[in-house]
C-alpha cells in the first residue's frame, strides 16, 4: 500500500544532479515572492498614491516585463540561455535590494522597480529554455513538475512571510525577495553546467523537431503553425486559471459577505497543498499521454471547477470543484511547456518562449478590466457562463488540434 502511495514521487528519483539545483532554486525564488502581491498595496499605502496611479505604475512594470521577455529571448538564444537567466536574475535581484533604501521614495522606487522587472523579464525565457535544453523526452513530465512543484510550495509560504513584513517592515519585502532571488541564482550559477546539456544531446535520441536550424523565428512559426495556435488556446486557459483569483472571490464575498475572504483563503491554502499531493499522480496517470490532449483535460477540469463554483454554494462542494481547478493548473502548467520543449528547436527555445509568452500577457492584461465591466454590467450568471464557455471551447479545439498534431510528435 505504501509502495502504491509512493510510486508516483519515484518518478523525481535518478534525474540529473542540475535539475535538482535548479528545483532548490526555484523554491528559493517562490520563498521570497514577497512583492507582487503586494504591489498595489505598496503603491498606495507606502508612497501615496492614488489607486488610479499605482495600477497606472503596475501596468508600466508588467510591460517591461513583457519587454525583457521580448528581448531576452532574442539574447538568449545569441549569448546563452544560462548566462541570459543568470544576469537577468542577478541584476535584477540586486535592484530590488536598491528598492530597499528608497522603499518610501515616490519617484526612486518606481523606477528601480521598472528596471529590475525588465531584467527579471529577460530572464524568463532563458530559464523555461535551459529547463528544456537540460531535460529530453524521456524525463520531461518529471523535470517540469519538480520545477513547478518546487516554485509552488515555496511561493505558498512567500506571500505569508511577506504579510507579517509589509506594515512594520516594508524595506525588508525588498531586501527579503532580492536576497532570495541573488541565492537562487547563485545556486544555478555555481552548480548547473553549460557541458551537461552537450551531454544530454549525445546521450538521448532527441526528436527531429529539436533541432537546431537557421533563420529568424518567423520562419519557426511559419513551417510550425501548431506552436501558435496551441500558444493562443493555452492563453485562453490561462485566463480561465486566472479568475480562480479574480472573479472568485468577488463572488465569495458577494455570496457570502464578510465571510468570502476567509473562504477564498482557505480554499487558496487548500490548493496550495493539494497541488503538492496530486501533481506526481497527474504527472504519472498522463505519461505517455499526447501533451495537447494533456492540456484538453486541463480545460475540462476548469469547465467541471466552475460549473460547480456557479451551480453549488455549499462549502464542501466548493472544495470538491477547487480539486478539479488545482487539477487544472497543474496540466497547464507542465504540460505548456513539455510540449513547447518538444517543438521548439533549440536554436530557437528562448525566441519562441519570449514571443509565447509576450502574447500571453498581452492578451491577458485587458481581461482584467473586461471582467470587471462584465460583473457589474451583466452579473454574475452571465460571467461564469463566459468563462465556462471559454474553457468548454477551448478544449475541443485542443482535442482537434491534437488529432491534427498527433503525428508530428515523434521521439
Amino acid at each position: 500500500m505504501l509502495y502504491f502511495v509512493l510510486k508516483p514521487v519515484l518518478m523525481y528519483k535518478g534525474l540529473p544532479r542540475n535539475i535538482y539545483y535548479i528545483a532548490l532554486a526555484r523554491f528559493i525564488l517562490g520563498l521570497g515572492n514577497f512583492i507582487i502581491p503586494f504591489l498595489l498595496l505598496f503603491f498606495t499605502e507606502k508612497i501615496g498614491c492614488s489607486v488610479a496611479r499605482a495600477g497606472v505604475l503596475a501596468m508600466v512594470i508588467m510591460l517591461l516585463y513583457l519587454l525583457g521577455n521580448l528581448v531576452g529571448g532574442k539574447m538568449s538564444d545569441t549569448i546563452g540561455h544560462k548566462s541570459v537567466m543568470v544576469s537577468g536574475e542577478l541584476i535584477g535581484s540586486i535592484l530590488l535590494i536598491l528598492v530597499g533604501f528608497y522603499s518610501y521614495d515616490p519617484f526612486i522606487a518606481p523606477i528601480l522597480m521598472y528596471a529590475g522587472y525588465f531584467f527579471f523579464g529577460l530572464a524568463l525565457p532563458a530559464a523555461n529554455a535551459l529547463v528544456a535544453d537540460l531535460s529530453n523526452p524521456e524525463n520531461r513530465d518529471a523535470i517540469m513538475s519538480l520545477g513547478y512543484l518546487a516554485f509552488n510550495l515555496g511561493s505558498g509560504f512567500g506571500p505569508i512571510i511577506a504579510g507579517y513584513l509589509f506594515w512594520e517592515h516594508t524595506e525588508w519585502i525588498f531586501w527579503g525577495n532580492g536576497i532570495a532571488g541573488m541565492v537562487g541564482i547563485l545556486i544555478v550559477f555555481f552548480n548547473v553546467d553549460n557541458q551537461s546539456i552537450k551531454k544530454n544531446d549525445i546521450k538521448f535520441n532527441h526528436s527531429a523537431l529539436e533541432d537546431s536550424v537557421a533563420g529568424p523565428v518567423s520562419e519557426i512559426f511559419k513551417q510550425r503553425p501548431q506552436i501558435l495556435i496551441f500558444g493562443f488556446l493555452c492563453t485562453a486557459l490561462w485566463f480561465c486559471l486566472n479568475q480562480m483569483t479574480m472573479t472568485s472571490p468577488l463572488f465569495f464575498s458577494r455570496v457570502y459577505g464578510m465571510h468570502g475572504p476567509v473562504l477564498f483563503g482557505q480554499l487558496m491554502t487548500f490548493s496550495s497543498f493539494f497541488i503538492f499531493i496530486i501533481t506526481p499522480f497527474l504527472m504519472k496517470s498522463f505519461r505517455g499521454v499526447n501533451e495537447i490532449k494533456c492540456v484538453f483535460f486541463s480545460g475540462l477540469f476548469f469547465s467541471i471547477g466552475y460549473y460547480l463554483v456557479f451551480e453549488n454554494i455549499s462549502i464542501i462542494m466548493l472544495f470538491f470543484a477547487w480539486s478539479f481547478l488545482s487539477a487544472g493548473e497543474v496540466l497547464l502548467l507542465t504540460k505548456e511547456g513539455i510540449y513547447l520543449a518538444n517543438q521548439s528547436p533549440k536554436s530557437h527555445r528562448g525566441r519562441i518562449n519570449g514571443i509565447l509568452g509576450t502574447m500571453r500577457n498581452l492578451i491577458l492584461m485587458p481581461t482584467y478590466m473586461l471582467m470587471g465591466v462584465v460583473i457589474n454590467d451583466f452579473g454574475y450568471n452571465i460571467t461564469w457562463g463566459i468563462i465556462i464557455s471559454v474553457a468548454l471551447i477551448s478544449s475541443l479545439l485542443l482535442l482537434f488540434l491534437s488529432a491534427k498534431n498527433i503525428d508530428n510528435i515523434r521521439y
